[in-house]
């Protein structure tokens, strides 16, 4: 991990203050006859009790404002909460509770510091590690790219920080039964897809720590190659993806991927970096073809180096985007 975290590079704008800032996006049509306007909370990166820091309050503030825009659903992409010697997350999952609504968990690789996958799927209450379900005209797709590749080319499971002392090209893998799934589950869907994941598949400057991101670009690729030639609704529309502590938009053959912020800091070789305010966003599904977010912005809570300021916005989707 330290060579993720050592990595400073580009130019970024800090901004001051919370706030909400609003983009719009295009996306193809929903065909649900109801033309219902979906819209769901969205957090990631918590980090609850990493460096022993709780997150209790940061979570209550997301979680107070879903108690107030009371979204269709809300999703949290991973690095959320893990057991620790210490202490547990009873606080984190009662806050998290307090919507009675679908609520969506995707695995993150700190969420497996401590424990392996079942072990965290069972506190949380994580069915399965990837799943889809649809919702309103729409696809939503949640993947596991918590694999580690060995020597021999096999791939293991996240376990218990097995993947913190190695090099950054053996992380970020997808399973290939997952795979498999993956390009049936897109072929056979109805409607417009929306992926979440932990780890990127593209945007990142992380480039050796991808894992086999472009076996999962293929697929997108091939999914909305083929829903174009056989004129059907089911292309890949978006894909949500953390773990980078960044905000970052780009589109890549017709799909649209947003890297989101951490909900609570960026790490650089000047150490941990905390945002003054937490960060999360709520996103609208128009069934016309919109896609919008409304995100959070803050400041450093603390003197920051300028580097950082320069570098790591301490923002979600607070940019103007052309289309």
């Amino acid at each position: 991990m330290q060579d993720r975290r050592s990595f400073i590079q580009n130019i970024g704008v800090a901004v001051g203050t919370a706030l909400l800032a609003k983009n719009v996006y295009a996306i193809p049509p929903s065909q649900s006859v109801e033309k219902k306007m979906l819209r769901f909370g969205f957090i990631t990166d918590l980090h609850h009790l990493q460096f022993g820091k709780p997150e209790d309050l940061r979570m209550k503030g997301f979680m107070d404002a879903v108690m107030q825009e009371n979204p269709d659903f809300i999703v949290q992409c991973g690095d959320f909460c893990r057991p620790t010697q210490t202490a547990g997350i009873a606080g984190i999952m009662e806050e998290w509770n307090r919507f009675k609504g679908p609520k969506y968990h995707v695995l993150g690789n700190h969420d497996m510091d401590f424990c392996d996958k079942e072990t965290i799927m069972k506190m949380w209450g994580m069915q399965q590690r990837y799943y889809s379900f649809d919702r309103d005209g729409f696809h939503f797709v949640v993947m596991d790219r918590n694999f580690l590749k060995k020597d021999d080319g096999t791939l293991v499971d996240y376990n218990a920080s097995n993947w913190g002392p190695l090099p950054a090209p053996k992380r970020s893998f997808t399973d290939q039964p997952q795979l498999d799934w993956l390009k049936e589950d897109l072929k056979k869907a109805q409607h417009p897809g929306i992926v979440f994941m932990h780890q990127p598949v593209f945007l990142s400057d992380f480039f050796d720590e991808l894992g086999n991101a472009n076996d999962i670009l293929k697929i997108f690729d091939e999914a909305n190659f083929n829903a174009g030639k056989n004129n059907t609704n089911n292309k890949v529309a978006a894909v949500f993806m953390g773990h980078d502590h960044d905000d970052r938009h780009g589109e890549r053959n017709g799909v649209h991927y947003f890297i989101i912020n951490s909900a609570s800091y960026v790490y650089t070789n000047s150490g941990a970096h905390y945002y003054k305010d937490p960060l999360f966003a709520f996103i609208t599904l128009d069934p016309e073809g919109k896609l919008i977010i409304e995100g959070r912005s803050s400041t450093y809570s603390k003197e920051t180096p300028d580097e950082v300021r320069a570098r790591f916005p301490t923002r979600i989707s607070d940019h103007s985007v052309s289309l």
